[in-house]
């Protein structure tokens, strides 16, 4: 039996044709033919082509198995049906920097724009039982949050420390020198973010 074509929805229509004219275009530009998209992306050779033709409603996973295979993100397919591009970036895991203290017991991610590096940094920070993180001091007037998702935290500003709980948020100058310890016996994971003096004053 043949398969029948999907009923059109005004409110699908468009942006149907914007994702097929995006698979179609970037197919095209990588010189692949429906089976080489087909078998990079495991996504049968049909399938695409009525994708390409707004003839289709591709699940989820379905676009996510092409974005692979045309490098791009599901999010960019989703984009708005008028042209704008909702999306500023989609870092992939590879593209996001790690820091790593001296000892290797401490790792920071630096999840954070690099756009609005000049106001607020935001990291990811993970402690191994006994590390140590000490920072040099920020501008003046900045100031450091730090949210523990698990383990305990104690955190030194010049001659006072606290001790930050999971689930539990600090906020704390970071225009002095400043150090963060894992004080449990499991794996420190927090969140950290950087409010520098420039976006404060602001």
């Amino acid at each position: 039996m043949a398969r029948q074509k999907r009923t059109p929805c005004p409110e699908t229509d468009a942006l149907g044709e914007k994702l097929g004219k995006t698979v179609q275009r970037l197919r095209t530009a990588g010189n692949l033919s429906l089976g080489d998209l087909s078998e990079m992306s495991g996504v049968a050779k049909s399938m695409i082509s009525q994708i390409e033709k707004n003839e289709s409603n591709p699940t989820i996973g379905t676009l996510s198995r092409l974005g692979q295979a045309l490098g791009i993100s599901v999010e960019t397919f989703l984009s708005g049906p008028n042209g704008q591009q909702n999306l500023v970036q989609h870092a992939s895991v590879q593209d996001i920097p790690v820091i790593k203290s001296e000892d290797g017991l401490c790792e920071l991610k630096i999840v954070g724009w690099i756009e609005t590096v000049q106001w607020v940094q935001w990291y990811e920070f993970k402690a191994s039982c006994g590390g140590v993180l000490e920072s040099s001091p920020h501008p003046c007037g900045s100031i450091e949050n730090l949210s523990v998702l698990s383990g305990e935290a104690r955190v030194t500003v010049g001659d006072q420390s606290w001790t930050v709980k999971q689930g539990e948020t600090l906020r704390y100058r970071a225009d002095l020198e400043h150090k963060i310890e894992n004080v449990s016996d499991v794996l420190l994971q927090a969140t950290m973010v950087n409010i520098l003096a420039t976006a404060l004053k602001g």
